[in-house]
């Protein structure tokens, strides 16, 4: 399967880095998707250095049209897309306007959706993009790497994502933890904010 999946990007040719940095925006678009799988497939068709410089480029995008389609279409299309009650978690959060506590979001959870969440908030999407980028640049140095030197057989895929689950299942018994971390590290809202002269 990993074998299949590494050849759709190979067989595409000179288009290969194209179809690599479009998956980002795809991720994008579709935050369900994991961005360190993209980038592992990518190492794996590509090699690590250009699965990262390719990377570097579909995540920029990615982030680009993550922020400002939740700036722009913002609340309501989210609140189609999720349940109230993870929306109910997320508004805590989108309150915040502190970068550094939107970076560690982004580092440990890696995915779009936090990047769409933080399109809601108040801070300059400038500013947010780029601690996105910062904060998520290790993620895909790490899953460009594994893909080129790990995505080798379906057997070594099937013990990564073995692990992957572990991963999966102990961050969701840390979520609250970490959840009531960053509501109580986060500064109160500024009720004189304007939303105009933050985009």
């Amino acid at each position: 399967m990993t074998e299949a999946l590494a050849h759709l990007i190979n067989d595409a040719g000179p288009l290969a880095p194209l179809y690599y940095v479009l998956s980002f925006v795809l991720t994008a678009l579709l935050p369900f998707i994991p961005t360190p799988l993209v980038a592992a497939l990518g190492g794996a068709a590509l090699g690590t250095v250009p699965a990262v410089l390719y990377g570097l480029v579909g995540m920029a995008l990615g982030g680009f049209v993550a922020l400002n389609l939740s700036r722009r279409i913002g609340r309501p299309l989210i609140l189609r897309l999720v349940s109230p009650k993870a929306w109910a978690e997320w508004e805590v959060l989108v309150g915040i306007r502190s970068l550094w506590l939107w970076g560690v979001i982004f580092f440990v959870l890696n995915v779009d959706f936090a990047v769409v969440a933080a399109g809601l908030s108040r801070l300059p999407l400038r500013q947010l993009w780029l601690t996105a980028m910062i904060a998520r640049f290790p993620w895909l140095l790490v899953s460009a790497w594994f893909g080129e030197v790990l995505f080798v057989s379906d057997t070594v895929m099937l013990l990564a994502l073995f692990g992957l689950v572990g991963g999966m299942v102990a961050f969701q018994k840390l979520r609250p933890r970490f959840r009531h971390w960053l509501v109580r590290w986060a500064p109160p809202p500024d009720p004189h904010a304007d939303d105009a002269d933050r985009r």
